[in-house]
């Protein structure tokens, strides 16, 4: 049963920083803060080296703390995430937090067979035997639209297309049903047509289940048609947070303006466009 806090927010991330002390460079992430409510859905955009990845690690707990210093606060459901430790987090990774990953090929086991990658998360997060998981993980890929035939035939993630293995990813994450779904450039690697249908699928899924969703990309249309707050990011920091629609249609400041321009001028050009919510 998900549990609110006082505040009714199911995330709340307060002056979250990320360095890299080895790395002689500035902060990754600089005093990021925002809050997240059940269902609904943050995009996240920014250029490469924008500190968007790095946010979406240090929530999972994913990143090397022997490497890695990470300030501020992230709570969950009320629960401080950072500090805990790897074996709290697992608890909470899968069944409360989940992540897709930006490579959906490289993130799937090559050696193992899809459905029980899928089955394998249900095993570790719902104590469920082998013929249970294995049943329920075929009925979360018929979901995401990969039906058994088609793993009967082609059962590993080399013989399957990006786009079906990013729905595999989607089938996994899903599966024990987290209330906040972190999805790390998910279309990154997919081309136009399928990255509609990747985003389309996720939006149904999120909705339907009341997840929460962190939506990461460089791609501003492809976030203006998932998103209903936008967070935008350059250099670390958080430089315009707010209504879709607001920060489409009247940004504050200049690199969110100057993105929308880049936009425009590919629309001119025959490219995307931006699609408020």
């Amino acid at each position: 049963m998900m549990t609110m806090t006082m505040t009714g927010m199911l995330l709340e991330v307060k002056g979250l920083s990320v360095a890299y002390p080895a790395a002689a460079a500035p902060a990754a992430v600089r005093d990021v803060s925002f809050n997240l409510v059940a269902g609904s859905v943050l995009g996240v955009i920014g250029e490469s080296g924008s500190g968007k990845t790095s946010l979406a690690l240090a929530l999972m707990g994913l990143l090397d703390t022997a490497s890695a210093r990470i300030a501020g606060e992230a709570r969950f459901e009320g629960r401080e995430l950072l500090g805990l430790s790897e074996k709290e987090m697992c608890r909470i990774r899968g069944s409360g937090m989940a992540m897709i990953f930006q490579d959906p090929v490289a993130s799937l086991d090559p050696a193992m067979r899809v459905l029980d990658q899928v089955a394998e998360t249900l095993r570790l997060h719902r104590g469920l035997d082998r013929k249970q998981a294995r049943s329920l993980a075929g009925g979360e890929l018929r979901k995401v639209g990969i039906e058994p035939e088609l793993l009967e035939a082609a059962p590993y993630a080399h013989q399957l297309s990006g786009g079906q293995c990013q729905r595999a990813m989607i089938a996994a994450a899903l599966a024990c049903g987290p209330r906040l779904l972190i999805a790390d450039e998910p279309t990154s690697s997919l081309d136009v047509t399928l990255q509609a249908q990747v985003v389309a699928l996720l939006r149904e899924r999120c909705r339907q289940d009341d997840i929460a969703m962190i939506f990461i990309s460089h791609d501003l249309p492809l976030v203006s048609t998932v998103a209903d707050e936008v967070m935008v990011m350059y250099r670390g920091g958080v430089v315009e947070h707010g209504a879709c629609r607001q920060v489409l249609t009247n940004p504050s400041h200049q690199f969110t303006a100057e993105m929308i321009a880049a936009v425009a001028d590919g629309q001119e050009r025959g490219g995307a466009t931006v699609a408020p919510a």
